[in-house]
C-alpha cells in the first residue's frame, strides 16, 4: 500500500542526486538491521522496512536507467526486482507443499535448489504473461474491464474457499486419528517444567525448594537447560518421592559447567555462580548433567564445551559427588506431531530416517571419545527401540518432551523408546525423547535407554 502511493500520478520526484544516493543507503541499511523476528512482527515492527522500501522506490524515480551487459550483476538484481511480486506470490505454495509430501516436513539441498530454480521460473512465466500485460493494459485496456476481471477471479475466489470448507466440515478416518496430535503443539509445558521457580526462576535465583536437600532420602539433583528441564516430570513421575528427592537447577540456553566466564548470557553466568555457592556446602547424591549438546557443540565450540564438561566432573568428584552426563538426546527435523500426522493424513509408513536428526549420532560418538573414562558416567546411545507412528504423540516441539514423554514404559504401551536395549553395566537410566500410544506402525530407531534404579539405590559413598 506505502509504495503503490509512490506510483500515484503527480507524486513528487526526489531530484536531488546526494538525497537519492543517500536515501538509497540509509533506507537499505535500516530494513536489513532493524527486521526482527518476535512478538511484535507483523505489527508495528513492519511499519519501518516497508516505509524503508517504499522510499528506495522513491529515491530511484526520475534517474535514467544505464544500458548494462545482459550478464552485469546490477542487471541481475534488475531481474529480481522485476519478478519480486511474482516471487513472493509463488514461492510459499510451491514450498509448503513440497515440505507436506515429505515425511520429515523439512526439505534438503537438493530440494530447496529444484524449489528455487522452479519458483523462478514460474515467477518469470506470472511475471511475462500475466502481470506485464496487466500493466501496459493490454489484458483489460480500460479501468472497467480491470475492475470486472477482478471481481470475477475474487468471486471465484470465494466461490471455491467456501466449497473448500463445505467438504472439510465432515472429517475422514484419518483426519479423526491425525487431530489429537495437535494438542501436543501448543499445550502448556511450564507448570511442568516448573517455570518460574526451578526452570528460567523469575528473580534470577532458584527457589529454596528447588535445591534442598531432604534427609534420609537420596537426593539426585537435574542440572542444565530446558532438555533437562523437560526430564523432570518423567523422573518426578517413574520414581516417587519416597526415598528420591529431585532437585532442579535448570535455566534456559545454558550449558551446566562451573565455568562461569564460559557462559554466554548475564542468566547463564548467574546459574554458573550460584551452583558454585551450593556445592560449596551441600552435597547431593547424584548430579545428573544433560542439555543440548549439539548446539553447544557447534564448530567451533565443541572443544571448549568437552573442556568444560570435564572440568565440571572433576571439581564434583573432587567433592565427593557422583555425576551421570546424558549424551545427546534424539532430536527431530520438525515437531514429532506434525510429522506423525501428515504421515497418518498420506497413509504412509513414518521411518526414522525421515524423522531423526541424524547430527546426534555422531556427536554422540565424538562425546563418548573425547571424555575421559566416559564408561564410568557417559550414558550414550546403544541398542534400538521401537518408535510408534502413529496415534497420540507426546513430543511437543523439535527437541523437548512432552507431559507423558518422559515417563517410563507403562508395559510396553508407552513411549518412543520403551522398550529394553542394551547398557553398559553402571551406566543404568531412563531417557525418553517423546511417546506415542501405540495403535499399529513402528520403525526403529537408535537410543540410549537405561533405569533409574541404580543411582537411586545406592547413596554416594555407599559399597557397590
Amino acid at each position: 500500500m506505502i509504495g503503490s502511493a509512490i506510483a500515484i500520478e503527480g507524486f513528487p520526484v526526489l531530484h536531488n542526486r546526494v538525497l537519492q544516493h543517500g536515501v538509497r543507503g540509509m533506507m537499505i541499511l535500516i530494513s536489513v538491521f532493524t527486521y526482527q523476528q518476535g512478538p511484535d512482527f507483523p505489527g508495528y515492527r513492519a511499519l519501518l522496512p516497508c516505509a524503508g522500501a517504499a522510499l528506495f522506490i522513491w529515491s530511484g524515480g526520475g534517474i535514467p536507467n544505464r544500458v548494462r551487459h545482459p550478464l552485469s550483476p546490477l542487471n541481475m538484481l534488475r531481474f529480481c526486482g522485476q519478478i519480486s511480486y511474482s516471487l513472493y506470490l509463488w514461492h510459499w505454495p510451491l514450498f509448503t507443499f513440497a515440505r507436506f509430501s515429505k515425511a520429515s516436513l523439512t526439505l534438503d539441498l537438493l530440494d530447496k535448489t529444484t524449489l528455487f530454480v522452479l519458483t523462478v521460473v514460474i515467477s518469470y512465466l506470472s511475471w511475462r504473461f500475466v502481470e506485464q500485460p496487466f500493466r501496459e493494459r493490454r489484458l483489460a485496456p480500460r479501468r472497467r474491464a480491470a475492475f470486472g476481471t477482478a471481481a470475477v477471479a475474487t468471486l471465484i475466489l470465494l466461490a471455491g474457499s467456501a466449497g473448500g470448507i463445505a467438504l472439510s466440515r465432515t472429517a475422514s478416518d484419518r483426519e479423526r486419528t491425525a487431530a489429537p496430535l495437535d494438542a501436543y503443539n501448543a499445550y502448556d509445558y511450564q507448570p511442568l517444567y516448573r517455570f518460574g521457580s526451578c526452570f528460567s526462576p523469575a528473580r534470577g535465583s532458584f527457589d529454596d525448594a528447588c535445591l534442598t536437600l531432604a534427609l534420609g532420602k537420596t537426593n539426585l539433583l537435574l542440572w542444565g537447560d530446558s532438555l533437562a528441564a523437560h526430564y523432570f516430570h518423567g523422573l518426578d513421575k517413574a520414581t516417587g518421592s519416597r526415598d528420591l528427592n529431585i532437585l532442579q537447577a535448570t535455566q534456559p540456553a545454558c550449558m551446566p559447567t562451573l565455568n562461569a566466564a564460559a557462559q554466554a548470557t548475564a542468566p547463564c553466568r548467574g546459574l554458573a555462580a550460584q551452583m558454585l555457592a551450593f556445592f560449596a556446602d551441600r552435597k547431593p547424591d547424584l548430579v545428573i548433567m544433560f542439555a543440548d549438546w549439539l548446539e553447544y557443540a557447534r564448530p567451533p565450540r565443541f572443544d571448549g564445551m568437552i573442556a568444560d564438561i570435564r572440568n565440571t566432573i572433576a571439581s564434583l568428584d573432587g567433592l565427593g559427588i557422583r555425576v551421570a552426563l546424558l549424551g545427546p538426546a534424539v532430536q527431530f527435523r520438525s515437531r514429532l506431531p506434525s510429522m506423525l500426522a501428515r504421515a497418518n493424513l498420506r497413509n504412509v509408513d513414518a521411518r526414522a530416517d525421515d524423522m531423526i536428526l541424524p547430527d546426534i549420532f555422531p556427536l554422540d560418538r565424538m562425546m563418548r571419545a573425547a571424555l575421559p573414562n566416559a564408561d564410568g558416567f557417559f550414558l550414550h546411545f546403544r541398542g534400538r527401540c521401537d518408535l510408534p507412528a502413529a496415534a497420540v504423540s507426546a513430543h511437543d516441539r523439535r527437541r523437548h518432551s512432552a507431559v507423558v514423554g518422559s515417563r517410563p514404559s507403562d508395559g510396553g504401551g508407552v513411549g518412543v523408546c520403551d522398550e529394553p536395549a542394551r547398557a553398559d553395566p553402571g551406566t543404568e537410566i531412563s531417557r525418553h525423547s517423546g511417546a506415542t500410544r501405540r495403535r499399529r506402525t513402528t520403525i526403529r530407531c537408535a537410543i540410549a535407554h537405561r533405569r533409574i534404579s541404580r543411582f537411586r539405590a545406592r547413596p554416594a559413598g555407599a559399597p557397590e
